[in-house]
């Protein structure tokens, strides 16, 4: 059994926006006296207590259960950005520390949140950890036991109970019929949008169909969404969707920087009612944003039943952790638009969700050069280029089905960890290479006075192998 979110929509009652308002001001204002330094050596419950004493927010005109829980909800925001640039660090570490006490110290110092005592941990924490901010201003929570539900007319109403000096309570209809809708012990999160609400809710959803026996690696693409060490492609609309959806808004982009600096000239030239009429009818983001929301729905349901395939064969799924940007490595342009951040998240979040479901182990290795490997002798030899694998011997491997063997393989490399700086992947790859690859541009710490030599032996006296 798994917990995940639901939402109901529902109508916007007028005195939801205020609230919503008010509740802007106070995530703003936690955000800009915790975001950073304001929380270093303190826990939630520390932090909440001292905004408590402080009674920063009491005068707003809020419902006190609205303010307590939303305010905890932004805390633990907050913490959790910081926990996931501790993430980050940790692989700083390990990329620096040689020993291993070395890297215990650190890696206490850093759990304990006393990163500041030590000079290299709070240069990183101030690189991962900057100052955060929010201009959210469009949601608030309401606890579990400050609202009833009931079914009005075939649809599920929601009563928020509002102290009665801060008014009557607030009535939401939902477009559900109530069945099997359950939000008994469950807080909710309102979020007001553009012509509706949306009510998040926490519900428990069942295993559903057993996992595979198997141990698959994964690679992530592009034209697909998953390739597995069977060779076999998972979601191959993938990147035909990401590239329709890239491609249109780059050019509505392109189009609307032609408008805007239409508008401002004729602003300028003191045609005011024009430009109005263009800002007006011709710069809002109604369109790009609901093309957005469709866009990013089809690409998570794609992740989502190729996650389901796989999980399908696999009882333990291998898969590169790119949590991290790859160092110095360039892109061509489009593909760096179309390929964004949220792709690649949405990859890694539908396999870890869909394995937690499931119960099938999902395992990160780590992700350097497991492209430029031949899969068949696991040396850093041959050439990827486009979709096919050229080995050294000519032979020709899928790019995607190579990789995926790669990191199959990775698993079981006790040498290299998940937080092996990939300067010592390369490293350690290139010192199970023959002695004639190393000499190829891959020399393996030969001092560049050296010229390059086939001899074996002479190559083991100068690299102190």
């Amino acid at each position: 059994m798994t917990t995940v979110t639901r939402t109901l929509q529902a109508d916007v009652p007028d005195a939801l926006r205020s609230i919503c308002r008010a509740m802007g001001t106070v995530r703003a204002d936690i955000w800009r006296r915790y975001g950073a330094l304001g929380t270093v050596g303190k826990s939630a419950n520390e932090v909440r207590k001292e905004i408590s004493a402080a009674r920063l927010y009491v005068d707003l005109p809020v419902d006190g259960t609205i303010r307590n829980e939303t305010t905890k909800d932004i805390v633990n925001d907050i913490l959790l950005y910081k926990a996931a640039a501790m993430q980050r660090v940790r692989k700083a570490i390990a990329a620096r520390a040689d020993e291993e006490s070395e890297r215990k110290r650190l890696y206490t110092l850093l759990r304990k949140d006393q990163w500041l005592t030590d000079n290299f941990l709070h240069r990183q924490m101030r690189k991962h950890f900057r100052h955060g901010k929010s201009r959210v201003a469009n949601q608030f929570v309401v606890r579990s036991d400050k609202y009833a539900t009931e079914v009005v007319d075939g649809h599920l109403t929601i009563v928020i109970h509002i102290a009665a000096k801060y008014g009557a309570p607030i009535r939401l209809t939902t477009t559900s019929s109530g069945k099997n809708v359950s939000l008994s012990g469950s807080n909710l999160r309102v979020v007001v949008k553009a012509g509706f609400t949306e009510i998040h809710y926490a519900a428990t959803k069942s295993s559903g169909r057993p996992c595979g026996d198997q141990m698959m690696g994964i690679d992530k693409g592009y034209t697909e969404a998953f390739t597995d060490s069977d060779g076999a492609a998972h979601g191959k609309t993938f990147g035909a969707v990401l590239t329709e959806y890239s491609d249109k808004a780059s050019a509505t982009g392109k189009a609307r920087n032609k408008l805007y600096a239409l508008e401002k000239k004729h602003r300028e030239a003191g045609r005011i009612a024009k430009a109005d009429h263009i800002k007006l009818c011709n710069l809002g983001r109604i369109k790009i944003d609901n093309r957005k929301e469709y866009a990013h729905k089809r690409l998570r349901t794609i992740a989502y039943q190729s996650a389901h395939t796989i999980v399908d064969k696999a009882a333990v799924v291998v898969s590169e952790d790119l949590t991290a940007p790859i160092a110095k490595k360039q892109v061509w342009k489009r593909y760096n638009r179309r390929m964004s951040a949220w792709a690649k998240g949405v990859l890694a979040e539908a396999l870890d969700s869909v394995c937690t479901q499931r119960q099938a182990d999902h395992r990160l290795v780590n992700a350097a050069y497991t492209s430029q490997m031949d899969s068949v002798t696991g040396l850093l030899e041959g050439k990827r280029v486009a979709d096919k694998f050229y080995r050294i011997n000519g032979d020709a491997l899928q790019a995607d089905h190579n990789a995926a063997l790669n990191v199959l393989a990775r698993y079981e490399d006790t040498e290299i960890t998940r937080f092996t700086p990939y300067k010592e992947v390369r490293r350690i790859l290139l010192s199970r290479s023959p002695a004639q690859l190393s000499v190829k541009g891959h020399e393996l710490q030969v001092m560049s006075t050296y010229q390059p030599c086939a001899d074996k032996s002479s190559v083991q006296i100068r690299t102190g192998l």
